[in-house]
């Protein structure tokens, strides 16, 4: 398995498999070219995250099969280096899954109050995620 940078050459292919394999609709583009994907003769899972600011959302974090936990950490390191070079200082994840909690928190994420999170300028409470946990990563 190895981890590749999602480009121009290769976007259309990431965006076919998370309408594969998710139910997502629109895909967000900046959020995809933010991305990096593992790939074993197909590709198997995605992470990327969107800008805001100093921050960025986690928005594609998707897997078609189980990954081992040094793959996951490989990748993520890849994210932030990749979230450094865009002065991003925060990561942030709006997991609803227990699963994909514990797998953030492995990685370093911690929980932050979700009153102070907004999606689209609506708060996060005022959501379908009111029930999600919003979890951080400081970039150092």
């Amino acid at each position: 398995m190895e981890i590749i940078s999602v480009n121009e050459e290769n976007k259309n292919d990431v965006a076919e498999f998370l309408k594969e394999v998710s139910l997502i609709g629109d895909i967000n583009e900046e959020a995809l070219m933010n991305g990096e994907f593992v790939y074993d003769k197909q590709i198997i899972g995605t992470l990327s995250f969107e800008e805001f600011n100093d921050n960025a959302l986690i928005r594609y974090f998707i897997f078609r099969q189980s990954i081992t936990d040094d793959l996951i950490m490989e990748l993520f390191e890849k994210i932030v280096n990749k979230a450094k070079k865009k002065a991003v200082k925060h990561l942030i994840a709006i997991v609803v899954k227990k699963e994909a909690r514990i797998i953030f928190k492995h990685i370093g994420f911690y929980e932050i109050e979700n009153n102070d999170v907004y999606i689209d300028e609506v708060n996060l409470n005022d959501t379908k995620f009111k029930n999600a946990v919003v979890l951080k990563y400081d970039i150092a």
